[in-house]
C-alpha cells in the first residue's frame, strides 16, 4: 500500500495544491472562453467602420462626407447612398 512504503508524497497539502490548481485552471479556462465568445465581432468594411464612428460621435458630418468620398473613389462599385 501507499502507505507502508514511504512513497506517501505530499498527503493531503498536496492533494489541496493540486485541487487548487485544477480549479485554477477551470476558472481561468472559463474566464477565457467567455471572453472570447463576447468580443465585439468587426467588419472589415471601410464604410461600415465609417458609418459607426459617425454615429457615436467621433467624427462630425463634413469629416464623414470628405472620409466617405476619398473611400468610394478608390472603390471600383460605388455603395448607393
Amino acid at each position: 500500500m501507499m502507505w507502508n512504503d514511504d512513497h506517501y508524497y505530499f498527503g493531503w497539502p498536496g492533494m489541496l495544491l493540486m485541487m487548487a490548481v485544477v480549479w485554477s485552471l477551470a476558472g481561468a479556462g472559463v474566464y477565457l472562453g467567455a471572453r472570447w465568445l463576447g468580443r465585439a465581432r468587426t467588419t472589415a468594411d471601410p464604410l461600415a467602420i465609417l458609418d459607426e464612428r459617425l454615429a457615436r460621435g467621433e467624427i462630425d458630418v463634413e469629416e464623414y462626407t470628405r472620409l466617405w468620398q476619398a473611400i468610394t473613389d478608390r472603390r471600383p462599385a460605388v455603395r448607393s447612398r
